[in-house]
């Protein structure tokens, strides 16, 4: 209780600083102010109430609509009759939070209360006030079991908490006037109802109304609204004054609260602490009155920089990070963060502000300009800056100042270029009495020039502790002794030949180190120096001492951190511990801890915590980019950088870190990019269920934390599918496609501009897998599985029996076969084997003298017989070897005999027509030598004895079965006159047909050609 007490001082501390400062600086809004309007997604620009919810969502009541705000949306709650869970109202909204947490509204309509599961409303009594524009109704508050509720033309009425009926009290009314405007205000306190109630005369009316009495005792107080304060203290109001009421006695203290002479013409007053209340005012801003002592602590008239726009003040919240919300007449909603980190930013109207020079002491801050611009002089009590010439007392500098460092307590030694190229920068002395400059001795300026060598590229000038100065010239580290004001004694500390001298320091314990473009050097036994080890060779453009006597050293793209023993002991770079590389200039503050400054900002370590933070123009910096050696750090404390854009000094302790970072929000899930339909509120969503085939799923979120919204950032995974945390930077999306059925748990957390981080939000996510996916299907299958396996043994056995029968069906198949090859051998090969036999007798042994050539037409006869034989061979022997054929190869083989029975023959045309899919169709081999055989005659008939011209060989599948047709256009036959003339091939062509269970049709007729169609059944 101790440790909140204390933080909640400390704030509110650093606010009374911070606002002082504005009200010294025309009473502006401190830092930078937020302003939401309608183009923002307010419904309507005149806030009458704002709170915030236990989820950290802020609630707004507008004089047209009702709407939450997650820091980044505004969604508005309409109202609608048809909807019993739509919001009553539309305007006059004022807010409640109860002992539970539940959001309690009270509007234009009546009384509603938020059911957060659903994201609707609970309306518990509806009513339309008569002859009235504006309502003020009002929470008085609760007790145990109520709460007390004013409503304007209806009167004050108590809700039951746990059955949430509404009831009258003796205070409810049927009575009413007709007004523009009428209210309640007030609080409970002790079971007494503090209420000015002005529902029945023109004048408000104050009384306390006793509860447990049913009396009201009417208090000659002309005050218009009052609030609780503490246990003994009232505040009260009235368009003029402000009265602090004790609550026992009844007696008060009033006090005027004028603005700008006039007035206040406030229109609200709002409790902020037990001893702290706000006061709006619709013309003259917002006054913050204190009740010990009673007094007006401050005031904040505008909302913009120039103070041209006046803040027309109706509500009042703060939020739980400190940031102020404050409820505007007709120009929205304005934030005023609050100020964790209390940057002042030092800038000249006149000049570019590049300041490379620093200085300061308890009255000014001094810049050094680039671009011929002098010395800026600001004052820190908000007077006027002023700028001075530098070079008119010493023509040979230009009028640019390029280092700043103190050598007395009233006087400055500037180091300016020289207006000369490639001479020697100037040292110069400034007097702080009489602001004049001088040049130092001849002997110094001789001295630079001769050491000068190429020049510096960095510059540096610092004090050391006995009141030596030391700055660079080329390859030189000078020592310059002051002897006078602006009298000095030059000397040489050391050449570093070769090198390019960046940075110097000295140590606590009289050691000095100088950095180069190269590396560093430190000196050691009074005047000896080394070379110190780094990791790699690179610039130092600045160094530092930390609190154990460490160096840190800066470069172009990290941190080295030497110890006395002159090791490496840490290493920080950019994109780990570093949000950027280029270090400028590092500082040692009271506390220990090292700043540094870059190209990104302002970053400091705190070894305590181990930890870096890190600033930027955000937050309130000059600018993001920095200058080197531009820093200094004053004697009480404060620390100051210079940039491009000026100078910032802060004091270290009020740059704090806003520890405040609520759970993240889930404000949108959709599945396939399509709302996800649900009667929960999406961030109360524990289980998303979702079938195989609706995998893809999305999320938005929001950290309700607004100090800097653009500032927070996220990390999200989704357990099952990332095996990391995914950094989304300020990204409030995710989306996952595709998700293989199964458990996830969708994780998200978020982290303030400040880096802390806050819990996770989680939700369970079920892709439910298709049935044949699910334990039921599965263990139905291994069921059929069993089931099988013992019908398989089963059939095992009865297959064995089958087996033995269709072995010896199988070998008589087998005898069948063999018989009917036998056959077709003897049919086609015996007789042309005889026939062959048959001509070489007669070659051999002829019985009657024969010619030569007809000798030789025997010889072919035997050759074309002998070819026929093998062919034969060959088709018989091709398809016994296959086990199965197609149609189409069968086909192939029947075309290819067509041709070369017609290269013997000559002269006929051939034409093949092959229908789709005979690949699919299968023939056994017995089948296929049918077939074949059958068409095989056909065509042999056509080719010799039909005298055609024209051959058409077809093939079909229909629908499974084959058709073969041999088309010819030759002779023609009478098809029974053959028969009887003792020609079978037409027979044996039926007999094969009848085999393979195929039809045998025969279309001829004499002169017109045949067609010979094989069908199967």
């Amino acid at each position: 209780m101790q440790t909140s007490v204390q933080n909640f001082i400390s704030r509110y501390y650093v606010w009374f600083i911070c606002i002082t400062l504005c009200i010294r600086a025309n009473a502006q809004v401190p830092g930078h102010s937020v302003n939401y309007t309608v183009t923002q997604g307010l419904p309507q620009n005149s806030i009458y109430d704002i709170i915030q919810d236990k989820r950290n969502f802020l609630w707004i009541g507008t004089a047209g609509g009702l709407c939450r705000f997650d820091g980044y949306q505004f969604h508005t709650y309409a109202m609608s009759e048809k909807n019993p869970k739509a919001i009553s109202s539309y305007k006059e909204f004022r807010f409640h939070i109860d002992k539970e947490d539940r959001l309690w509204i009270v509007s234009f309509n009546g009384i509603s209360l938020y059911n957060e599961l659903t994201d609707d409303f609970n309306n518990l009594l509806t009513y339309k006030p008569q002859g009235v524009v504006m309502a003020e109704n009002h929470f008085f508050g609760e007790d145990q079991q109520f709460i007390w509720i004013g409503l304007c033309s209806y009167g004050i009425v108590k809700v039951d908490k746990q059955t949430l009926r509404v009831h009258h009290t003796s205070l409810t009314r049927s009575t009413h006037r007709s007004s523009n405007d009428v209210s309640y205000h007030g609080f409970l306190d002790n079971n007494r109802l503090w209420v000015i109630d002005n529902n029945e005369s023109a004048r408000p009316v104050f009384y306390i109304y006793d509860i447990a009495r049913q009396q009201a005792d009417t208090i000659p107080l002309p005050v218009t609204n009052i609030v609780n304060m503490n246990d003994s203290m009232a505040l009260g109001m009235d368009s003029k004054n402000v009265f602090l009421i004790n609550k026992k006695t009844l007696l008060y203290s009033k006090m005027p609260v004028m603005a700008d002479g006039a007035h206040h013409n406030s229109i609200s007053l709002f409790r902020r602490t037990a001893n702290s209340a706000v006061l709006c005012s619709q013309k003259n801003g917002v006054f913050y009155i204190n009740t010990q002592p009673f007094s007006v602590a401050r005031r904040i008239t505008h909302t913009d920089r120039e103070g041209k726009k006046v803040l027309s003040a109706r509500s009042f919240f703060e939020d739980r990070s400190g940031n102020t919300w404050i409820g505007m007449t007709g120009e929205g909603l304005e934030k005023i963060p609050y100020p964790y980190k209390t940057f002042r930013n030092f800038r000249s109207a006149t000049t570019r502000n590049n300041v490379f020079g620093i200085a300061a002491d308890a009255a000014s801050v001094y810049t050094g300009m680039w671009w011929a611009e002098g010395l800026n002089i600001f004052s820190r009590n908000g007077k006027p800056d002023q700028n001075i010439t530098v070079n008119k007392a010493a023509p040979q500098a230009s009028n640019s100042v390029i280092t700043i460092t103190p050598v007395a307590e009233n006087r400055l030694m500037l180091l300016a270029p020289a207006a000369r190229k490639n001479d020697a920068h100037v040292p110069l002395i400034y007097q702080k009495t009489n602001g004049t400059i001088r040049p130092v001795n001849k002997e110094v300026t001789d001295f630079l020039q001769a050491h000068w060598g190429s020049g510096n590229l960095r510059n540096f000038l610092y004090k050391e502790a006995k009141g030596n100065l030391v700055l660079n010239a080329g390859e030189y580290l000078v020592r310059l002794t002051p002897s006078g004001e602006t009298h000095f004694t030059p000397a040489v500390i050391r050449h570093f030949p070769g090198e390019t001298i960046a940075s110097g320091f000295t140590h606590s314990n009289g050691e000095r180190w100088v950095g180069t473009f190269t590396g560093v050097f430190k000196e050691y036994d009074g005047g000896k120096w080394k070379r110190v080890a780094l990791p790699e060779d690179k610039e130092i453009k600045s160094m530092c001492e930390d609190g154990d006597g460490n160096m840190w050293l800066g470069t172009n793209h990290d941190i080295y951190v030497v110890s006395r023993e002159l090791k490496t002991i840490a290493h920080y770079t950019e994109g780990k511990e570093l949000v950027n590389g280029h270090i400028y200039a590092i500082i040692r503050d009271r506390f220990n801890n090292i700043w540094f400054s870059h190209n990104k900002g302002l970053s400091v370590y705190r070894p305590k915590e181990k930890t870096f933070e890190h600033y930027n123009e955000q937050d309130g910096l000059q600018s993001n980019e920095f200058n080197v050696s531009a820093s200094f750090a004053a004697e009480d404390g404060t620390l100051f950088f210079g940039g491009t854009n000026g100078v910032t000094g802060f004091r270290p302790e009020q740059v704090a870190q806003n520890r405040n970072t609520p759970t993240v929000n889930i404000t949108s899930i959709k599945v396939f990019d399509e709302p996800l339909q649900t009667d929960t509120a999406y961030w109360l969503v524990p289980e998303i269920r979702l079938p195989f085939n609706r995998n893809t799923i999305s999320f938005e979120f929001a950290l309700p934390e607004f100090t800097r919204e653009t500032g927070n950032r996220y990390q999200f995974m989704l357990s099952g599918v990332d095996d990391h945390w995914i950094n989304a930077a300020d990204r409030r999306f995710a989306r996952y496609a595709g998700l293989q059925p199964g458990r996830y748990i969708f994780r998200v957390k978020g982290a303030n501009s400040d880096g802390i981080w806050g819990s996770e939000r989680n939700i369970s996510i079920t892709i439910i897998p298709p049935f044949w996916q699910r334990t039921w299907f599965r263990l139905l299958i291994i069921a059929s599985v069993l089931l099988t396996a013992i019908g398989t043994g089963i059939a095992v056995q009865k297959w064995r029996q089958r087996k033995t029968f269709r072995k010896l069906e199988l070998q008589h198949k087998i005898q069948l076969e063999r018989e009917r090859i036998s056959r077709d051998l003897h049919d086609n090969v015996g007789t042309q084997l005889s026939l062959i036999s048959k001509h070489l007798e007669e070659a051999v042994d002829p019985r009657e003298a024969v010619s030569e050539s007809d000798r030789m037409y025997n010889l072919r006869n035997i050759s074309q017989t002998s070819k026929e034989v093998i062919f034969t061979l060959r088709e018989t022997i091709w398809a016994l070897n296959r086990d199965k054929i197609s149609l189409e190869e069968m086909f192939d083989k029947l075309k290819v005999f067509a041709q070369k029975l017609n290269n013997a023959a000559a002269g006929c045309q051939l034409t093949f027509h092959e229908g789709e899919n005979t690949d699919s169709l299968i023939l056994g081999p017995s089948e296929a030598i049918h077939l074949f055989r059958i068409s095989q005659e056909a065509i042999a008939n056509s080719l010799k004895y039909a005298n055609a011209t024209k051959l058409d060989l077809e093939c079909y599948n229909d629908k499974g079965h084959y058709r073969l047709i041999v088309a010819d256009n030759g002779i023609g036959f009478i098809h029974a006159a053959r028969r009887a003339d003792g020609h079978y091939g037409l027979d044996n062509m039926q007999h094969r047909c009848d085999e393979i269970g195929c039809t045998l049709t025969i279309d001829t007729r004499p002169g017109k050609g045949t067609v010979i169609t094989i069908r199967k059944k």
